[in-house]
């Protein structure tokens, strides 16, 4: 029950820091799903077009960040014919709750998708208690 409102605190604080950058270019927020799992959660975020050396994720304060910049195409002779992929900045932020253990947060992108697993703290995860 503890480790339900510490997530729902999460959440909470989570929607009031969703904000956009403000940036002379576009700024996207990306589409996330967030999935609780017995040992952990994991954030996917769409960010298409955005390469692996172009995204970053940080942690500061409990706040959980991920930034992505998504450049024009480089066409050498070539000339664009007409132009409807949009370039510019992902950016967004969450709350990440005392229930989650931060040292071993891991990252991955593969396809456009960031995944970003979040282990639970030792003390919420589950544990089966042995009956003698």
């Amino acid at each position: 029950m503890n480790e339900e409102k510490e997530i729902a605190k999460g959440k909470e604080r989570s929607q009031e820091l969703q904000t956009e950058a403000v940036e002379p270019e576009a700024a996207f927020v990306p589409l996330v799903d967030v999935i609780e799992k017995q040992d952990g959660v994991e954030i996917l975020a769409d960010m298409p077009g955005v390469s692996r050396e172009n995204v970053e994720a940080s942690l500061e304060e409990g706040v959980l960040t991920i930034s992505g910049k998504v450049s024009p195409p480089t066409m050498q002779g070539m000339s664009l014919q007409s132009g409807e992929y949009e370039t510019g900045s992902f950016y967004r932020s969450f709350a990440v709750g005392e229930g989650l253990d931060t040292e071993g947060i891991e990252a991955s992108m593969k396809d456009g998708v960031l995944r970003l697993r979040i282990p639970k703290s030792e003390k919420y995860k589950p544990k089966q208690i042995e009956i003698r």
